[in-house]
């Protein structure tokens, strides 16, 4: 506060009520400069978040889409097969085809796991990033 002293004079009086006015005003700007920073900083940080959201959102869409791809062609393969289209080709050639058969099989498998984990993480991120967005937006 600002220092109070006796003043006797009604000009010097009113002097210094206007001086304390005026540096009232001053602090009340600078507080309210303050929190329109503080608001310009949290919404750009909601901002970010949501566009993060959106984002992520969408490359889950396109890991499962990308799931859904790979299960298709394997159950492609599967059906290639169990239509006997084997049973027509020599021993060697056969054994050559259901080795690869089984690589792209095997490959597929990992692909989907390597999908699902990747899914799963991806989820996890996005999960936490709505539960950002929703505090902020609270704030």
């Amino acid at each position: 506060m600002l220092n109070m002293r006796y003043i006797d004079k009604p000009e010097e009086k009113y002097i210094a009520i206007i001086n304390r006015i005026h540096d009232t005003i001053c602090k009340l700007e600078e507080t309210l400069k303050y929190s329109r920073d503080l608001e310009a900083i949290r919404f750009l940080q909601y901002s970010t978040l949501k566009s993060r959201d959106k984002i992520l959102t969408d490359d889950l869409k396109k890991i499962k889409m990308r799931n859904k791809q790979m299960l298709n062609l394997f159950r492609q393969s599967v059906t290639d097969v169990q239509l006997g289209s084997l049973d027509i080709l020599p021993e060697t050639l056969r054994r050559q085809v259901q080795k690869t058969w089984h690589q792209k099989y095997d490959t597929l498998l990992s692909q989907n796991e390597q999908l699902k984990r990747q899914i799963i993480t991806m989820d996890y991120a996005m999960k936490q990033k709505q539960k950002e967005v929703r505090l902020i937006g609270l704030r």
